[in-house]
């Protein structure tokens, strides 16, 4: 079988179909630890229905197995201290977040939760907000409250946003939207705004926001899509990228994560065709022999700069590239992905886990050690549905150990036990980090939170009240982790 790096050396052509790539990077399997997939597994869903209340009942003697207990009772509590944390976010933003006289959502949020007054509204922003309580509304509470603010935060968006000459989105206005603050369409921006569109549309069926989500994607896809080495030539997009890099990790998963929820919305061709690719790239380009995928690119995909792991976009990656196979209906089809997700999330996991503390440093070095140790909010919370994923891929039981260690992280010092929601990060030496204590700002709403709580929560309650979840926890009940 061939090593991985000579799969990359000879890079897949950009012809080749998404259905021939299970053959062609099957080898990237051979860089991935020994740990086996479980035959059983599917990819976690993310569809529309909506999960009651936890009230969770222990099975013991009920006449399943201790062990099996045993499980359910590890799994059942997990699930309890997941809604308790995701209840708590929702509660904080639902009291903090609107703005009731212009719309939309505050731009910046004090660590009381009082808002700015004078803060201009990013887009990043609201379309985290607009995606976060239409998420809400379907899983959890399909209130007349919750919907309401869904659509004033929709209705902000595309009209205070929107620019209908091409169907993008700017990236910040006033406070009252009359003003554009800065006009600039960066990708990363407009796939929040696709993702938060796709995500309103099928939840509340909004025809008119699938159709800005579905403008705005052949917008982007017309002037950035790159048919010669694939993906989004980025030369010319306004955002962060190093002197000399032509391409980004970040723009790239949040990209996949936004056509997911589109084709999803959708059943577009055209955006089933970027999903494909964007997996393709992913797996084949970004993702390095080493296990970790590397942060900046030239166009061609070789890499820029020194290599440096972020531990919370690789364990997101794991879990995206795994829903975007689930999105696509290709669950049985792409073992070689899969390997691929399993072998960058347990880099990660296990290369970025504060062992003495619990949570997940912000960096490191491949296959070395963390050098940046503060412990930002979103890493944790990605950390937690990149955990969950590796345990159903794997049925190593040290991931859950892992995860639980972190949701205690969370609980005793990502929390904010005093005014609610999390802290941006928390330092070595347990202070708050250099961002500072405020909750809410263009960059930080509830959606890493919410999602890496909810998702968790719901693929745990999955798993135990599936129709094949008795077999699946007896059987994992009883074998060694790897």
């Amino acid at each position: 079988m061939p090593t991985l790096a000579a799969v990359r050396r000879r890079l897949l052509p950009a012809s080749l179909p998404f259905r021939a790539l299970g053959a062609c990077c099957l080898a990237l399997s051979c860089a991935t630890p020994a740990t086996q997939l479980s035959s059983g597994w599917a990819p976690p869903s993310i569809g529309r229905a909506p999960t009651a209340p936890v009230q969770f009942v222990s099975r013991a003697g009920s006449g399943v197995s201790e062990s099996e207990s045993k499980l359910e009772d590890r799994l059942g509590t997990l699930r309890v201290r997941l809604e308790a944390l995701g209840a708590g976010v929702m509660q904080f933003w639902k009291s903090h977040g609107p703005d009731p006289k212009h719309g939309g959502f505050h731009g910046f949020h004090e660590r009381t939760g009082e808002p700015r007054q004078d803060a201009h509204k990013g887009l990043i922003q609201q379309a985290r907000h607009l995606w976060s309580f239409s998420t809400w509304y379907a899983r959890r509470e399909r209130s007349a409250e919750i919907k309401a603010i869904a659509d004033n935060t929709y209705r902000f968006l595309t009209q205070h946003f929107l620019d209908e000459k091409d169907g993008e989105f700017v990236y910040q206005v006033s406070r009252d939207g009359q003003t554009v603050v800065d006009g600039k369409k960066q990708l990363y921006a407009q796939a929040f705004a696709i993702f938060a569109l796709a995500t309103y549309a099928d939840v509340f069926e909004v025809s008119q926001a699938k159709e800005h989500a579905l403008a705005c994607f052949r917008s982007i896809d017309g002037r950035a899509h790159d048919a010669e080495h694939l993906g989004y030539d980025q030369r010319q997009d306004p955002g962060w990228l190093a002197p000399g890099a032509q391409k980004d990790t970040n723009t790239h998963i949040h990209l996949l994560e936004a056509f997911t929820a589109l084709y999803r919305a959708s059943k577009d061709e055209a955006v089933r065709a970027r999903l494909e690719e964007l997996i393709k790239v992913v797996v084949t380009r970004i993702v390095q022999p080493s296990n970790y995928a590397h942060k900046e690119f030239f166009r061609d995909w070789r890499v820029h700069d020194r290599p440096v792991v972020s531990y919370g976009h690789d364990l997101e990656t794991a879990w995206l590239l795994l829903d975007a196979l689930e999105a696509l209906g290709e669950v049985g089809d792409h073992e070689a992905v899969r390997q691929v997700a399993l072998g960058i999330g347990k880099h990660s996991a296990e290369r970025g886990f504060d062992a003495a503390k619990g949570g997940y440093f912000e960096e490191g070095t491949p296959g070395g050690t963390p050098t940046k140790l503060e412990k930002v909010w979103w890493v944790q919370a990605e950390a937690l549905a990149g955990l969950w994923s590796l345990y159903r891929l794997s049925k190593d039981a040290s991931y859950l150990d892992r995860l639980e260690r972190t949701l205690t992280w969370i609980e005793t010092k990502q929390l904010d036990a005093q005014h609610g929601e999390w802290f941006w990060g928390i330092n070595p030496d347990g202070s708050i980090g250099p961002r500072g204590d405020h909750k809410g700002e263009e960059w930080k709403a509830e959606y890493h939170a919410l999602r890496g709580v909810l998702f968790t929560s719901d693929w745990i309650d999955q798993f135990l009240s599936g129709p094949q979840g008795a077999v699946a926890r007896a059987a994992e009940s009883r074998a060694p982790a790897p």
